[in-house]
């Protein structure tokens, strides 16, 4: 069942890259696809767990992903204030070096690949599925 899932996991990641890439060749925006495929990729294994019985799971990838962007915020607002200048460096490292949408990718990326890596773990036991 792990190949499978993983399969259709990779699948729908190239799938989702691929109109992302298409749709940033008609737009002319400045937005990059990854944030797209990392989000897509986040909410189909949320969706996955949410539908086999697992939806609290899913909430906590989601939550983690929401909490991630928000202490990104938190830390530039922080930063604004007299002395704590040093509070928004890694913000601003990543967004100069990667571009704006870099916080979200990381974000909802590295809560995608917790997701990943439980929904292979919970849903290739046979009990997942009665």
């Amino acid at each position: 069942m792990r190949p499978l899932l993983l399969g259709v996991a990779g699948l729908y990641t190239t799938a989702l890259a691929a109109v992302a890439v298409a749709t940033g060749l008609l737009l002319t925006d400045g937005s990059t696809p990854t944030t797209a495929v990392t989000l897509g990729l986040l909410l189909f294994t949320a969706r996955l767990l949410a539908v086999h019985g697992f939806p609290e799971a899913a909430a906590t990838g989601l939550g983690a992903a929401c909490a991630g962007q928000a202490l990104a915020i938190l830390l530039l607002l922080a930063g604004r204030l007299p002395g704590l200048g040093l509070l928004a460096r890694p913000v601003d490292a990543v967004t100069a070096a990667w571009g704006p949408g870099a916080v979200s990718a990381l974000a909802c990326g590295a809560a995608a690949g917790g997701l990943l890596v439980h929904t292979t773990a919970v849903l290739s036991r046979a009990s997942a599925h009665t």
